[in-house]
């Protein structure tokens, strides 16, 4: 053909010569290796060692017996922690009492011993284990509790509420779940953070004065 009849708007024809092969991109290859190998994209279970990271201890919490994961209570004396207690039900708040403002609280400040709790994932949780009475009625409540928090010395336990029998069911595990993770901190450094800004020291204190009726 002559190139004076040729159309000006006509594409030149492609050198398919010039693209890349599949052969020659070796980000290709990359790709497709990883498809085949997708296994390969798993991060390993200690990844966070691998990048220099330090796992820190969980923060411990204050609160009850899971009814869904066991848990162990630490034996020692020295992780029982004797004190008063004061339990703001509407504010869902719970406080450690000095001694010496019992005389403010009265019957509002109770006798606990604080126990500490690791469940299975090794969450430290601080419980609140009852002081019996022996000139009141007997409460079926606190004593089945006390009673889980014995087992729970020796053996991983959960509690769940039986409403119609007014205490808790107490479920042993079947399984040997291992050796509970003890976080390292003492006992009062523990009680220290749970209930850092939960302590009433001081007649001032919110709850004395609402307790009292004072502005």
């Amino acid at each position: 053909m002559n190139k004076s009849h040729q159309n000006p708007y006509a594409r030149p024809a492609m050198n398919v010569s010039n693209q890349p092969s599949t052969a020659e991109n070796p980000m290709s290859n990359t790709a497709q290796d990883l498809v085949s190998k997708i296994s390969a994209l798993r991060l390993p279970d200690n990844y966070t060692t691998h990048i220099g990271g330090e796992k820190l201890p969980l923060k411990p919490i204050f609160g009850k017996f899971s009814k869904h994961r066991f848990a162990r209570v630490h034996p020692g004396k020295e992780y029982m922690f004797p004190c008063l207690t004061v339990d703001d039900k509407d504010l869902g708040e719970t406080y450690i009492v000095t001694p010496n403002m019992q005389a403010y609280l009265g019957s509002h400040a109770v006798p606990k011993i604080l126990r500490l709790s690791v469940d299975t994932t090794g969450l430290p949780k601080i419980i609140a284990q009852p002081v019996l009475d022996q000139n009141s009625r007997p409460n079926a409540w606190h004593s089945s509790l006390i009673r889980g928090i014995q087992y729970a010395e020796t053996s991983w336990v959960r509690l769940e509420a039986n409403m119609g029998a007014g205490q808790y069911n107490i479920i042993v595990s079947k399984d040997d779940l291992g050796e509970p993770q003890w976080p390292a901190q003492t006992m009062d450094e523990l009680v220290q953070e749970v209930f850092s800004n939960n302590i009433i020291a001081d007649e001032n204190h919110p709850y004395i004065r609402q307790i009292q009726g004072r502005l």
